[in-house]
């Protein structure tokens, strides 16, 4: 048993003061009292610890790994087209199992140091070079990144039937191979701790209507949400409206697949009716605001959505920075800039939602909060770094604090350590699973 004791501890619904989390051996939180009750406890500690201020782990809902690899070329593209066929596909065609494990076990690990402490992993490169299946093996190497630095992971593993573009061959399978190799992942892993594979139909141009259908059922089967991309560009809507006579979210529901476990990646260009829709469902939304900028992909309605009670959570997507609290403070900057106001969120708490249990409901995974029953997953901030400064000393240091967090903290700087599951795998800006000497030997032999 350990016992972190805290002068402010947020678990993510509510804040408290000088109080302790009880973990038990498994890393889940046993007890949340008050330190004062926690000193009457007959329990013999294993370890006790004093720390200054606790969060919840962030939820990265939607991550491409490999595409970190794309980063020096972030300022080149003329426009997304562009940047698929000039930069992303070259890039895919030359990917094998050495250099996306050694591009995750990069992105992870830098994840990790900026508060991320699960990550949803939406990967597609299913193909050998060739074009044949690689039998799992690049998923499976991705997986071993995460568990090697220790992040928790959701491995969204990509359903792609349609394309006929040479780099398309790295993602394309037969519909039938790809849902009964999505399956036997998820059987692979149904005991592994910290990892968990979900379905994903790549997008309304990626996936073939069958394939969408089957995916959802499949989703069902295994019991876990399923995700796509849809509606991140403004062709997507031409492309719907030509092929299915609809916009791409009335789609999905005129096919009956639209439920709670939909998580709609993106979702830019939905327009009044299919917010309804998202917001009749259930479904989700993972919102990608640094990578949409990034991309010239537009900036998604998130007030609106907010209004209807739909589940916003945040991604890095191609992790052109893989900090999530940029995410949540470029979803606000995004909606002032659009409606000429200030304050479009309306709620520090909504906007906080999104780092954490947002993207813990988008992934189905019982984290994102600090309660008795969940994982141990947090982060140990230092409210005096001078990022967060003069929040500590505000005569309400709740809402300062959380302010702060989102709108001017520097996250490798304030956060001392990362917990998941109950154990230390970032201390003072530091991997404790892999050096820094020991990344960058990995790295230089992946990426050679």
């Amino acid at each position: 048993m350990k016992r972190i004791n805290s002068k402010y501890i947020e678990t993510g619904r509510r804040w408290l003061s000088e109080h302790a989390l009880i973990l038990n051996d498994q890393g889940q939180i046993e007890k949340i009292c008050s330190q004062h009750e926690a000193d009457q406890l007959k329990i013999r500690f294993d370890q006790e610890i004093d720390v200054p201020m606790i969060v919840p782990g962030c939820v990265n809902a939607h991550s491409h790994a490999f595409q970190v690899l794309l980063r020096p070329a972030t300022g080149q593209p003329h426009h997304f087209q562009d940047w698929v066929d000039r930069f992303l596909y070259p890039q895919v065609l030359k990917l094998d199992e050495e250099s996306l494990y050694a591009s995750a076990l990069l992105t992870f690990s830098e994840m990790l140091r900026g508060g991320i402490t699960t990550v949803g992993e939406f990967f597609y490169v299913q193909n050998l070079a060739d074009g044949t299946s690689s039998r799992q093996r690049h998923a499976h190497a991705i997986i071993e990144a995460a568990r090697e630095v220790g992040i928790r992971i959701a491995l969204i593993r990509t359903l792609y039937d349609q394309g006929q573009k040479i780099g398309q061959r790295r993602f394309k399978e037969p519909a039938e191979q790809a849902l009964q190799q999505t399956r036997e992942l998820a059987q692979h892993y149904a005991h592994t701790p910290q990892v968990s594979v979900m379905p994903a139909p790549h997008s309304l141009h990626g996936a073939s209507q069958d394939l969408i259908i089957e995916a959802a059922q499949l989703a069902a089967e295994l019991g876990t949400p399923w995700h796509i991309h849809l509606a991140e560009q403004q062709s997507d809507l031409a492309y719907a409206q030509q092929h299915y006579g609809t916009s791409p979210l009335q789609a999905l529901a005129d096919w009956g697949v639209l439920s709670h476990r939909a998580c709609i990646v993106h979702g830019i260009w939905l327009d009044d009716t299919e917010i309804d829709l998202m917001a009749q469902y259930k479904a989700s939304l993972a919102y990608n605001p640094g990578t949409n900028m990034a991309l010239g992909d537009g900036t998604a309605r998130i007030p609106e959505l907010l209004a209807k009670g739909v589940n916003i959570a945040l991604g890095t997507d191609a992790n052109l920075q893989s900090d999530l609290f940029t995410e949540a403070r470029l979803t606000e900057y995004l909606q002032r800039n659009r409606q000429l106001a200030m304050g479009c969120i309306g709620n520090i708490r909504l906007l906080f939602a999104m780092l954490n249990r947002n993207g813990a409901q988008a992934l189905g995974l019982p984290t994102g909060e600090l309660e008795v029953g969940f994982p141990a997953d947090f982060l140990v901030i230092n409210p005096e770094d001078p990022s967060l400064l003069p929040a500590l000393w505000d005569r309400d240091p709740e809402i300062a604090l959380l302010n702060q967090m989102v709108f001017s903290m520097i996250p490798q700087q304030a956060i001392r350590q990362v917990y998941v599951q109950g154990e230390l795998v970032v201390d003072q800006g530091q991997s404790t699973r892999v050096s820094q000497a020991e990344l960058l030997k990995k790295l230089r032999t992946g990426l050679a």
